[in-house]
């Protein structure tokens, strides 16, 4: 059962249809078979019972009219009035009898031999034994009695004898309308009985047909909402994600309840969000490295010369609409000794210091650059001249203080300048320049206001 629910959605909806299937198959061959023993059952009441019901009224009529015929012979002298003779009137009951009897027999042995009798047709030959016994029976009597009359004198004692012989026949007689009545009456029974049992199975069938059909539909309405429902969220998400420019969340990965079509389709999907994602996230990755290598100075890490001349653009723009910026320009003092003495490398350690030791002890919203070389410059944003003065002051002085074992001595020189009307890249880079040359013309390691 386990394997059923874990196997393919097309094996599980293929294998509901067969069951459904199956049992509107067995609904109609049931139905069919039934039909038609009914039919058959009907057929042998149309053909059988019922003209064996109207004889044995019949019957019953030409057994009363027999009952006064057998007075009529005691009284035979006072029924002149009679149109035909007691043993004429008698004779003619008889062969009316004999010949109810005998259509009887024929109808029995007609459907016996073309075997429509299907119920208690053992009991039908029992009829016709029965009716064959009467037969005999009613002869011996019908020629003793005609012996009697034309003696034309019957004694007491043989009256007795064809009263008892008479109530014999009648008893036999009965015995057959009774038998008669009885199968009739069996028959209609039995099928009564298959049309109810026909009517109660085929309920019972129709409506499990009806529970697997409405059990196949919900399944498959369920499976559907549930799992389309799961694969919607993940495309929503991926849409969302993607109109938000946010990264695509990866998705969770669970065991599958079920191994089929919809589940496959959904690990698929899962698999091509988490690669979306990653794919995404290796590019935002790559961009910012991009970005990094694109305005970041490889050496030091501060910003590099195309960032400033974006970044000065950008605060000569917003200068010459009323704001203000200052620009503090640095570089080591005697920096080709260092590198002479020390070497390159120890010479790239002291600009890295530098720019850690710098950048540390700017404002968020102040960017250091490397111009090239040992040459640095501060970018201020909404500070004037008094204020850069003061903070290059603070840096040359805590650069003078540095006392690190593994790096030499060394300060630094400022170039400090504040933007001027009609200033551009070229002007105010120019001043601090001016600036920073006459500090270091001072005997470096100071600030320089230009």
């Amino acid at each position: 059962m386990q394997q059923w629910f874990n196997a393919s959605l097309q094996r599980k909806i293929s294998g509901l249809l067969v069951v459904l299937l199956s049992f509107l198959f067995v609904v109609i061959i049931y139905s069919i078979y039934k039909l038609k023993l009914i039919d058959a059952e009907m057929h042998e009441v149309a053909e059988i019972d019922v003209p064996l019901t109207e004889m044995v009224s019949e019957l019953e009529m030409m057994q009363l009219k027999q009952h006064l015929l057998i007075e009529q012979f005691r009284l035979k002298g006072e029924q002149a009035k009679v149109a035909l003779k007691p043993e004429q009137a008698f004779a003619a009951q008889r062969d009316g009898l004999k010949l109810i009897l005998a259509k009887a027999e024929r109808v029995l042995n007609k459907s016996l031999l073309q075997h429509q009798v299907r119920f208690a047709a053992a009991e039908h030959q029992q009829i016709l034994a029965s009716i064959e016994q009467f037969h005999q029976q009613s002869d011996s009597f019908e020629q003793q009695l005609k012996l009697a009359l034309q003696q034309g004198h019957t004694s007491e004692q043989q009256w007795r004898q064809f009263e008892d012989e008479a109530a014999s026949l009648d008893q036999s007689i009965v015995a057959i309308l009774r038998h008669m009545e009885k199968l009739t009456l069996e028959a209609s029974r039995y099928t009564d009985k298959h049309e109810n049992e026909f009517m109660l199975v085929n309920t019972g069938l129709g409506f499990c047909a009806f529970v697997i059909g409405l059990y196949l539909t919900f399944y498959i309405l369920q499976i559907f909402r549930l799992r389309i429902g799961r694969i919607q969220a993940e495309i929503k998400n991926v849409q969302h994600s993607i109109e938000q420019g946010e990264p695509i969340t990866s998705p969770v990965f669970h065991q599958p309840e079920h191994q089929d079509e919809l589940t496959e389709l959904e690990h698929d999907l899962k698999m091509m969000v988490q690669r979306l994602s990653q794919e995404i996230s290796n590019r935002q990755e790559i961009e910012q490295q991009l970005l990094v290598l694109a305005t970041r100075d490889k050496l030091t890490g501060a910003f590099n010369r195309h960032k400033w001349d974006e970044q000065l653009r950008m605060e000569l723009s917003l200068a010459e609409r009323g704001s203000v910026f200052s620009i503090a320009l640095l570089d080591v003092d005697f920096f080709k000794k260092v590198n002479d003495q020390f070497g390159h490398h120890t010479g790239d350690k002291v600009l890295q210091s530098l720019t850690d030791h710098i950048s540390r002890r700017l404002r968020k919203t102040d960017s250091l650059f490397r111009l090239g070389g040992e040459e640095f410059v501060i970018l201020l944003p909404q500070q004037k001249a008094e204020a850069a003065c003061q903070l290059a002051e603070m840096l040359r002085q805590y650069i003078a203080s540095l006392d690190e074992p593994e790096l030499p001595a060394f300060t630094i020189s400022f170039g400090v300048t504040e933007y001027h009307a009609q200033d551009d890249e070229d002007s105010i880079l120019k001043r601090a320049d001016q600036a920073l040359y006459q500090a270091k013309a001072m005997g470096r390691n100071r600030v320089q206001l230009g």
